[in-house]
């Protein structure tokens, strides 16, 4: 048969995850990190998050953010132990799974779904995140800190596409791509490169009585999509 007449197979699709609200159980640090701080909590997690920006772009060091973070709290100097305390802390309650985004995993995992994961966070949480028990089930990850751009950049999406081509042979096909994530801009931005983006609500947060959760979601979309999850 003639190439040209040949008919590609279908690319198997790749489940992209965010992580903050999707994967894990929640999404406020800041009781366990004031537990170690004291001061006004208040402060800390004004700090905590609005310094987190820069932390997860990757134009800040651990050092410049827990200071940051610390001197809210009235701490005017940590030393290298007390940033990497701070950090654990951050990594311990964010790597807390929601235990049934962690079963949607499994079923993924043992059902042999590639999966992938696309988060904002520091190169340090990176780090943690690769190390986790349950990611040996993931292909990848893309880190913003470590790519020096964030959700909803486009850059981000790029990257991701990217390293997934090289996954398979150069192809690149954004519509082979499902992806979650608990923030609208980030749904379109990837929606607009032709990404398969579904919004999950975020876990720990209040919901309306009646509304579909995260998982319940991305499983009905996976069906929809011929994913297995069974």
């Amino acid at each position: 048969m003639s190439k040209k007449n040949r008919r590609r197979a279908p690319q198997r699709p790749t489940v992209v995850f965010d992580f903050g609200g999707v994967l894990s159980a929640g999404h406020d640090p800041v009781p366990d990190i004031h537990a170690l701080l004291g001061g006004d909590a208040g402060a800390v997690g004004e700090a905590l998050w609005t310094e987190r920006g820069d932390y997860d772009a990757g134009r800040t060091s651990p050092a410049e953010y827990w200071g940051a973070v610390a001197r809210a709290a009235g701490v005017e100097e940590l030393s290298a132990a007390e940033i990497d305390e701070l950090q654990d802390a951050d990594n311990r309650y964010f790597l807390r799974l929601e235990p049934d985004s962690r079963a949607l995993l499994h079923d993924l995992a043992r059902n042999d779904v590639r999966m992938a994961l696309l988060s904002n966070a520091s190169a340090a949480f990176g780090e943690a995140v690769r190390k986790a028990d349950w990611f040996e089930a993931f292909t990848l990850a893309v880190i913003s800190a470590e790519e020096r751009t964030v959700k909803p950049e486009r850059e981000i999406y790029e990257v991701l596409l990217d390293v997934l081509a090289h996954e398979t042979g150069g192809v690149r096909l954004p519509s082979a791509v499902i992806f979650f994530d608990d923030r609208a801009e980030n749904v379109e931005a990837a929606r607009s490169l032709g990404i398969d983006a579904h919004l999950w609500p975020r876990n720990g947060d209040p919901h309306p009585e009646g509304a579909e959760p995260g998982v319940s979601i991305a499983r009905r979309v996976l069906a929809e999509r011929g994913v297995p999850t069974d």
